[in-house]
């Protein structure tokens, strides 16, 4: 149920309104659920992932070891 409380009311009560753009023709429920997809499509792209705070130590370029 919080879904759904998440939308204004006047968006999911009803037989439902439109909103037309010459051939195209949407409804504001889906349209205000397309635009929370995209925003949260961009949020992904731009926030970025969290790092380690201490920095790791590779051995890959080590030559210590290899000598023996």
């Amino acid at each position: 149920m919080p879904v759904v409380a998440a939308f204004p009311a006047w968006a999911i009560a009803g037989a439902g309104r439109y909103l037309h753009w010459g051939v195209i023709s949407v409804s504001v429920t889906n349209l205000l659920i397309v635009v929370v997809m995209l925003v949260l499509f961009v949020l992904a792209l731009v926030v970025p992932f969290p790092r380690p705070r201490t920095k790791v130590r590779s051995s890959v370029g080590s030559t210590e070891d290899d000598a023996s």
